[in-house]
């Protein structure tokens, strides 16, 4: 019976910790697009930016678990549909950026999407992150 009093008080103890984490660690970085082509001729070469910035005191975990899923319209062919740590521009960066290319076959105006899950950490705390994304491109002569 005191066993499971002391697990009952460890647990109601470390909720309250474990939110404040899950709440600070949603705030500590920002997902970027910048550098993304936002306007492409029809078939010629575009490129999706996706950047994971980390504010000051926190990074991407380098070894657990990151997957971005990319979907696009049809009419529209990414370079690759699935990236990890090891497709970042700098694979070794706790900032880590990717890089897609992309074309449009006709004009249009199209909408790019990111399902990215990642583990954001600081000194006290590591969190996984899902999160979706999605970037506007328009294809024209």
């Amino acid at each position: 019976m005191l066993r499971i009093l002391v697990a009952t008080l460890a647990l109601a103890t470390a909720a309250p910790a474990l939110a404040d984490a899950a709440s600070e660690a949603a705030g500590s970085y920002t997902l970027e697009t910048a550098g993304t082509t936002e306007q492409v001729r029809p078939g010629a070469p575009g490129k999706l930016v996706l950047f994971i910035h980390p504010k000051a005191g926190t990074h991407v975990h380098p070894q657990a678990p990151l997957a971005i899923a990319l979907e696009a319209p049809a009419g529209v062919k990414l370079a690759k549909e699935k990236l990890g740590h090891k497709d970042a521009v700098d694979p070794k960066a706790e900032a880590p950026r990717f890089e897609v290319p992309f074309t449009a076959a006709a004009a249009g105006r199209y909408e790019l999407k990111a399902a990215i899950d990642f583990f954001i950490c600081s000194d006290t705390w590591c969190v996984k992150q899902s999160r979706a994304l999605s970037v506007p491109v328009v294809a024209k002569q």
